[in-house]
């Protein structure tokens, strides 16, 4: 690099940023970075608000059936409101879907596809997993009594496969366990010998280097005599006799450990933590049967308040009401909703389209967020080879190409065939993942996904796969909304407040954009402030 280069460093847009670390670290490392950007996971309620007094009669029509919308026609249905939901889809759940058989989606320009996976199997292309502590969510679990499983968010027995790695193990297929346990041994080994040696001496007394020397002898797996790492029989392929078992002796064959320089080189060291992120932990959580089995457990409760195919025109108010007008896509006809106040889920990106009778600083903050490009593809396999001969059930395997990483299925275990999520791009790489025919995107992903498993998925490819563009999805057009740091702080709270009597909900106006709980959270806090205002009145 020369002395210019050093002195003008180059530097790169927040939205750039962002796309490099989910290349690098997937959503997981990119959502961290929002949350240091105070745009993160942490759940902030478990019940929703405990609203004193009812509202006989008091009309609220409410714009979108994602749970945003269909949470607020639910609680406020319980205090006597009478609600009505307007879903320019033929059905509930906004981005809460899963694809099944006959499952159908539209895209901007029109094109209808229709999924054609057998009858048990489904993915979940919109939202995927849940961490425990998105109270709210689990709320409306328990209270509509939806089954759940383990979502197996890592596996260790996963592989890692980076062909544009530097040195010796550059495209070679390791497994995680390999190099966690190595990674792990090598640092284990040289603060051992560290500590061992004195260089910690004024920041620890004996007893204290004694117990962290004994820690990292565990942690690393080290020889107790040396401090020193030569591998151990936990990072797998072992000489291992099923007859005899394990020989906790030192008579079974530790498999040999990768050179510490080349997992360095390869940059393969840098694909786990030893602590997962709070926001993806191991171990996370599905529906039994998909994800949209939120959104049914929601429309058995509200749904003959829900006005289906209804395709909001414009959004207008007066001091004593709100009225909308829509056509109904399904006959055609031009009709006019009217309530005495509305909640609008409708994206933003979609909103700030459309005429609204709202202050120009709000028209500001509805435009300000980007749409963020986010696709998905699933393709059906014939034979859970993954299982049978890799051991592998559920978590995922990596080649390090942006966009492309293999999910496998956390459901039906020891079946016949499975569903692999085989793709999950964002940004730029969303962008060229969703020009593709789905054609093009399968080629695509079976000749990458085949150096994970040779002679697998082309052989098993079940010619069934669906896959997803959510920018170039009709009613939805983005992911989710992101919002800069300076327009999180001066913009976003318009939207948190009332607009005369229109209000708006969903993920983007929460501290949680991307996930269920921050559009049930949002739903929560709006319809505390319409209860109040008409508490007042």
């Amino acid at each position: 690099m020369t002395k210019a280069n050093l002195e003008q460093p180059h530097s790169i847009s927040k939205r750039e940023f962002l796309e490099a670390v989910a290349a690098v670290g997937g959503v997981s490392a990119m959502m961290s970075v929002l949350n240091g950007w105070d745009m993160g996971i942490a759940s902030a309620a478990e019940a929703p608000p405990d609203l004193m007094g009812r509202s006989e009669g008091t009309r609220v029509l409410i714009l979108g059936a994602g749970l945003a919308g269909m949470t607020a026609a639910y609680e406020l249905g319980l205090r006597g409101y009478d609600c009505q939901i307007l879903e320019a889809r033929p059905f509930a759940g906004g981005r809460c879907q899963s694809s099944r058989g006959g499952f159908k989606t539209t895209t901007v320009d029109g094109e209808t596809r229709i999924c054609d996976f057998d009858e048990d199997q489904y993915f979940n292309h919109g939202p995927w997993r849940l961490p425990s502590f998105h109270y709210a969510v689990f709320h409306y679990i328990r209270k509509f009594g939806i089954p759940m499983e383990i979502m197996v968010q890592e596996n260790d027995l996963g592989y890692l496969q980076f062909d544009d790695a530097d040195g010796p193990l550059a495209g070679r297929r390791v497994r995680k366990r390999e190099i966690k346990a190595d990674m792990r041994g090598y640092t284990s080994e040289l603060l051992a010998k560290l500590v061992d040696q004195g260089a910690l001496n004024k920041k620890l007394t004996n007893r204290d280097k004694e117990k962290l020397i004994d820690y990292l002898i565990h942690e690393g797996f080290l020889n107790a005599q040396d401090l020193s790492y030569k591998g151990t029989i936990h990072r797998g392929n072992i000489e291992f006799d099923p007859m005899k078992g394990f020989r906790p002796n030192g008579t079974s064959t530790a498999s040999e450990a990768f050179a510490f320089k080349e997992i360095l080189q390869s940059g393969l060291g840098q694909t786990f933590q030893g602590v997962t992120s709070f926001d993806h932990p191991t171990t996370m959580y599905q529906p039994v049967g998909g994800m949209d089995q939120i959104a049914q457990g929601f429309e058995l409760e509200v749904g003959d308040t829900i006005t289906y195919n209804a395709e909001v025109q414009e959004l207008r108010q007066e001091e004593n009401g709100v009225s909308v007008p829509y056509h109904d896509t399904a006959t055609g006809e031009a009709r006019v909703a009217k309530a005495d106040y509305c909640i609008t889920t409708i994206p933003l990106g979609i909103l700030s389209k459309l005429p609204t009778d709202v202050s120009d600083q709000c028209k500001e903050a509805m435009a300000a967020p980007r749409s963020s490009t986010v696709g998905k593809l699933a393709l059906q396999m014939n034979r859970r080879f993954w299982e049978e001969d890799d051991d592998i059930y559920g978590g995922q395997s990596t080649l390090g190409i942006p966009g492309h990483q293999v999910f496998y299925p956390s459901y039906g275990y020891c079946g016949r065939k499975g569903i692999i999520q085989s793709a999950y791009a964002f940004g730029r790489t969303a962008v060229s993942f969703g020009e593709l025919s789905l054609t093009k995107q399968v080629e695509q992903a079976i000749e990458r996904s085949e150096r994970i498993h040779p002679g697998q998925f082309r052989k098993h490819y079940d010619d069934k796969a669906f896959s997803i563009a959510w920018h170039l999805t009709r009613y939805s057009e983005a992911g989710w909304a992101v919002w800069s740091p300076p327009d999180s702080q001066k913009l976003l709270p318009v939207l948190r407040e009332p607009q005369g009597r229109i209000y708006f909900a969903g993920d983007y106006i929460s501290s949680l954009p991307g996930w269920q709980v921050g559009a049930i959270e949002s739903a929560w806090t709006q319809i505390e402030k319409i209860h109040t205002s008409v508490m007042r009145a």
